[in-house]
């Protein structure tokens, strides 16, 4: 069941797992994005380009690239969703099944998704290394010169795919799982291990979308998902859909896991915001 919350209580929980998981996993987007840029690519290789990759990526902080607009888009996205959630429940009353868990979490998110495109957009050429954005502010403005305003929105329809079908998986897998295998218990552990089962559930069935997601965004044509997908196909069969699976893995199962601990913890001190 998800639990009925007030919206100060999603504001503060979504403002602390959200800049908690951008900074602690940052690196592990960085990567994935960077593998799914290029087939030719692997994730050995990417580590072992230079000797000096330990300095680069960690001291000189390269491996988070991308972390300005990744926490502009998370803190506010992370946000977003909570307050969607619980102010579905409190519509949809205590007792909530899984199918009416699903729709929940597809509606929370797709709400979500929308309203952080742009965000989403930028971060993703960020990470990929091919645009040289200095701001968030800038690379917003350079899109809407060259691009327009639908150059924002680069990638919607890959990146819905790719986040509903995991929210509503992730929250149906979470709140079933929280229910028969821990009988509802509140406590840490039980929070921590459906988080991560489902996370990873919904990682494996949603990667596909996320690949397509990040071709559409670093690219300034036109393409619909269907062209990128064939393309892809032509690029490394169905291994080319599963490039960086290993990286989004961790970092889903990890930020789900992590987000949800959070909302849980900040909720059972609800008293401090009400």
């Amino acid at each position: 069941m998800v639990p009925e919350q007030s919206i100060a209580v999603s504001l503060v929980s979504g403002t602390c797992s959200g800049l908690v998981c951008s900074l602690l996993f940052q690196p592990l987007d960085y990567i994935k994005t960077q593998l799914q840029c290029s087939h030719l690519k692997s994730l050995r290789g990417l580590l072992q380009t230079t000797n000096g990759i330990l300095y680069e990526g960690v001291i000189r902080g390269g491996w988070w690239t991308g972390l300005r607009p990744s926490l502009a888009k998370t803190i506010p996205g992370v946000t977003c969703y909570f307050v969607t959630l619980s102010q579905m429940q409190k519509i949809s009353g205590k007792d909530i099944g899984p199918l009416s868990a699903v729709v929940m979490g597809i509606s929370a998110r797709t709400t979500t998704v929308v309203l952080m495109q742009p965000l989403t957009l930028i971060k993703t050429r960020y990470e990929c290394g091919k645009f040289c954005y200095k701001s968030i502010s800038g690379a917003a403005l350079d899109i809407l010169r060259q691009e327009r305003l639908p150059g924002l929105y680069r990638g919607l329809s890959a990146t819905i795919i790719r986040d509903a079908p995991f929210s509503g998986i992730y929250l149906a897998f979470y709140t079933q799982m929280k229910s028969r295998a821990f009988s509802g218990s509140e406590s840490m552990s039980s929070t921590s291990i459906s988080g991560l089962f489902a996370g990873c559930l919904a990682s494996v069935i949603t990667h596909p979308a996320d690949v397509i997601k990040t071709r559409m965004q670093i690219s300034m044509l036109d393409s619909s998902a269907h062209s990128v997908a064939k393309s892809l196909y032509r690029e490394g069969k169905l291994s080319a859909f599963y490039a960086g699976f290993v990286p989004r893995l961790v970092r889903r199962t990890l930020v789900s896991s992590t987000a949800w601990v959070i909302y849980e913890e900040v909720r059972k001190r609800k008293h401090l915001f009400t």
